[in-house]
């Protein structure tokens, strides 16, 4: 599809990426602050370019080492775009585009699983854990076959120390560095040893509302008094505290049972939050699946040894506080709808990790768009540079393809 012009108006103000923390006994900032325009939480020309500047080419977290104990072992999942991470025979964790090079059926069907070799069961092509083609039925007749030209679709991984896999769909040789991008995320987790937990439950939710809709909550607490009773009665949230970092944001706050202790949570861009606590913790994944649904991923793993009545307790616990988000965000993605609503002030203090996170949107999408128009024509940096050479009826094909998305563009 070809890009629709878009006008992306800068909020008044300046962009907050100081990785200072706004303390509650500074004076307060004078200067204000907008959010991104509705139109921004429902359009599906800003959706796409979102798909094409943000998520084709930024680290995304997904999973964690806990998943795999052995070679073979894989999950899959979808984070825009649909995946798989399989452990190889030498430990290393490959990634690949859930799709067969054959005719596009998902090469695995199940969530989690383990085997050596992965096949599509549509005609059977199948594939060992490096993504390379080892069965096409019937093709060792056709001349010109060529087996190592049609191995999987790779997608980027890396692994944190702490075991958090990343995945990064850029197709080219080299995405930006994860030091680069994430230079502040590793030390947030350096206090945890995660060997002492244990994968628990997963959970799923598919929700009425924009990623960013989601996004917005948990960037701030300024809404935990009213919103959260339970979570505003163990925390201290007159101290609590948003830092912007690079592509993330640091969180915390007192606990009133012990205000020397702080509970901490980390929001790793573009969607995810990171919450640790000694009993538990958990990945939550905002994933996007059109302009106004997003399913909620919830990856919750348990320390050892604790008695399963208290990590009962805490399982209720968070999952109260994350069902009164999931009702804030369908509530205020209706009035985000509405053609009524367009901007809304933010609180320089008490939101100002909404403000960085927002203008990070704003500036990626900003700078593809314009590399766009410089070109004058969509940029997909997550499709794959090599496909097979085809016949002159499909290169026919692609060129009304190609034609069409002219005819449409700006």
């Amino acid at each position: 599809m070809a890009p629709v012009a878009i006008d992306i108006a800068s909020r008044p103000g300046e962009n907050p990426t100081s990785s200072a923390p706004l303390k509650a006994n500074l004076p307060l900032p004078v200067m204000s602050h907008s959010t991104l325009p509705a139109q921004w939480m429902f359009d599906e020309p800003i959706f796409e370019l979102e798909k094409r500047a943000i998520f084709s080419k930024v680290w995304l977290l997904t999973s964690h080492t806990s998943h795999f104990s052995k070679p073979g072992d894989y999950v899959s999942g979808n984070y825009v775009f649909d995946y798989f991470i399989i452990r190889d025979r030498d430990n290393n964790y490959q990634a690949f585009h859930n799709v067969c090079r054959h005719r596009a059926h998902p090469v695995v069907t199940k969530s989690e699983g383990s085997s050596l070799v992965v096949g599509c069961k549509y005609h059977g092509w199948s594939y060992n854990p490096k993504g390379e083609l080892v069965k096409a039925p019937k093709f060792d007749t056709v001349e010109g076959f060529d087996k190592s030209a049609n191995g999987l679709f790779k997608v980027h991984t890396h692994v944190t120390e702490q075991g958090f896999i990343f995945l990064n769909y850029d197709s080219s040789a080299t995405p930006v560095p994860f030091e680069d991008h994430f230079s502040q995320l590793p030390a947030e987790w350096k206090d945890t040893d995660f060997s002492e937990y244990e994968p628990f439950y997963q959970r799923q939710a598919i929700g009425n509302f924009n990623w960013k809709t989601m996004t917005d909550g948990y960037q701030e607490c300024y809404h935990c008094t009213i919103a959260h009773p339970g979570f505003a009665q163990s925390l201290d949230l007159k101290q609590y505290t948003v830092e912007p970092l690079s592509n993330s944001a640091r969180h915390y706050a007192p606990k009133k049972s012990n205000p020397e202790e702080m509970q901490r949570f980390t929001f790793v861009f573009p969607t995810n939050g990171v919450t640790v606590t000694p009993e538990m913790w958990y990945i939550m994944r905002t994933c996007p699946l059109s302009a106004t649904k997003t399913r909620m991923e919830f990856d919750v793993f348990r320390r050892k040894g604790v008695p399963q009545e208290v990590l009962d307790e805490n399982r209720k616990f968070f999952t109260q506080v994350q069902q009164e988000d999931f009702d804030l965000c369908e509530k205020t993605q209706r009035g985000l709808s509405s053609g009524i609503y367009n901007t809304g002030i933010l609180h320089p203090r008490e939101e100002n990790g909404v403000l960085y996170y927002q203008g990070r949107v704003l500036d990626y999408c900003k700078t593809h768009l314009e590399k766009e128009r410089h070109l004058g024509e969509a940029i997909y940096p997550a499709r794959p540079l090599s496909q097979p050479d085809g016949e002159a009826p499909r290169c026919e094909a692609d060129k009304i393809c190609t034609e069409l998305e002219s005819s449409l563009s700006w």
